[in-house]
């Protein structure tokens, strides 16, 4: 017993700072930038213990991460999506969310968090349609829909779909603002995003709160409130449950 003891101290103490460590007790190692190549893309699907730093620009892709975790990450595009997967599960011995990708690419017309970790972008989207999905609807389970957005947007066309837990917190500028809150306690955090037209379906327990300019559309079905920054000239919205419609002006 005292002999096993011993070696496994050894392994533990000695064995971890590797890249080919048993999983659970792998350190992470050093913290290093690699760029990726790949080929373009429009759409970005990020799985869990990663988090997507996203800008728009040239295509870059450049992972951060300890230098012992880079060969269980996956990065590649797949049918016009960068795909990103961080096979680095079992963490004894290192801290979580050491992991981040950061992107640039002229157009994306499609970000997924499957992350369960906030999806921030490093400069204003300028895209002109952009759809942000955390749901699990057609593949349930098969999508984490806990992770955040926190994001600058000059979007002419944005919509979003959410069914759990993913809180948007959004600034800037949208056109056409198409929001479908299907179920889940989500929150849309959108005070400081001017929204010309929108159209919304809550369907949640949690707050939107909006700023739309031209008109505001759609229906309140469970017990979530709206909180209407400001009221449009266009204002046509179904109250069908106990959740209210706020006018703050």
């Amino acid at each position: 017993m005292k002999r096993l003891i011993i070696l496994t101290y050894i392994c533990l103490t000695f064995g971890c700072n590797s890249e080919d460590a048993l999983d659970c007790f792998q350190t992470s190692g050093d913290i290093i930038q690699k760029a990726i190549e790949v080929d373009a893309f429009d759409k970005i699907t990020v799985f869990e213990r990663s988090q997507l730093l996203i800008s728009e620009g040239p295509f870059s892709v450049v992972l951060e991460t300890g230098e012992n975790l880079v060969n269980d990450i996956d990065i590649s595009v797949i049918n016009e999506r960068l795909v990103i997967e961080n096979k680095n599960a079992c963490n004894i011995t290192r801290d979580y969310g050491i992991t981040k990708v950061f992107v640039s690419a002229p157009n994306i017309t499609e970000i997924r968090n499957s992350s369960g970790l906030t999806i921030v972008s490093e400069n204003t989207l300028s895209y002109s349609n952009l759809a942000l999905i955390s749901e699990d609807l057609e593949e349930e389970d098969g999508f984490h829909t806990d992770g955040d957005f926190n994001l600058n947007l000059d979007v002419e066309n944005l919509t979003i779909t959410q069914n759990n837990l993913s809180n948007f917190f959004l600034t800037g500028n949208v056109t056409n603002l198409d929001l479908n809150f299907l179920f889940g306690d989500a929150r849309f955090e959108g005070r400081n995003l001017l929204v010309q037209n929108a159209e919304v379906y809550h369907r949640g327990t949690n707050d939107i709160i909006i700023n739309p300019q031209l008109s505001l559309t759609g229906s309140l079905l469970s017990t979530g409130d709206m909180i209407v920054v400001n009221t449009p000239p266009i204002l046509d919205v179904e109250v069908l449950y106990t959740g209210q419609m706020i006018l703050e002006d």
